[in-house]
């Protein structure tokens, strides 16, 4: 893929992620080239890329985001959550004092906003440290590629009432303090149950916005 499409790629991805692309509107190679200003072959290379992820699908017109239903949504979180635990185990045997500091840092950064899509960044960059601090890279990726088709089916919304990150932040710091201890169960069954949390209280904002 040349730099182009590559460039073309991350954008679409980041846009999509973000909400920009209405769901029910397709994405059409043509109109993508303009807004671009480039040819259709990077685009297309693009998009197949974005079918590739299960972000997209192919259409009659171009592509339409991907539209899951409950049973899928929910087997995607399975699958987050068992590879995020193991990750958390690897990490527990694998982590270094430099990825230590990395992950008191995030944690520490958490707790200093105030407002939810800051605390929610330095949670996700926590959770970057520590798939670091695995130091796998295949699951690393898989990870990502869940984590994009879990936010586009089941978008995480802000919550603005008092205490809403109470219990996530005392859940990453109960699985730092795992990793820190090498415990490599604790750190999996705390992952687990960080994620169950998470599964439960996305899929309530995903039942609230569909009633």
């Amino acid at each position: 893929m040349d730099s182009h499409a590559n460039g073309i790629y991350r954008k679409l991805r980041e846009n999509l992620l973000a909400g920009v692309y209405p769901v029910d509107s397709p994405l059409i190679p043509g109109v993508l080239s303009e807004d671009f200003a480039v040819s259709r072959t990077p685009v297309r290379e693009a998009l197949a890329l974005l079918a590739q992820d299960g972000l997209i699908e192919p259409v009659r017109r171009g592509f339409m985001i991907t539209q899951r239903g409950d049973d899928e949504l929910l087997e995607l979180f399975e699958a987050q959550a068992a590879l995020d635990a193991a990750v958390a185990s690897a990490a527990a045997d694998r982590r270094t004092d430099v990825d230590l500091l990395r992950l008191q840092d995030a944690l520490d950064r958490s707790t200093q906003h105030e407002e939810p899509v800051d605390v929610r960044l330095a949670l996700r960059q926590w959770h970057t440290a520590l798939r670091e601090a695995a130091h796998n890279r295949t699951m690393t990726d898989l990870l990502d590629r869940l984590d994009a088709q879990i936010k586009l089916g089941a978008p995480w919304k802000p919550s603005h009432s008092d205490g809403a990150f109470e219990r996530p932040i005392a859940e990453h710091r109960d699985i730092l303090a795992a990793v820190r201890e090498r415990d490599r169960d604790g750190a999996r069954l705390a992952m687990l149950a960080h994620h169950a949390a998470d599964r439960d209280n996305r899929i309530a904002q995903l039942a609230q916005r569909h009633a």
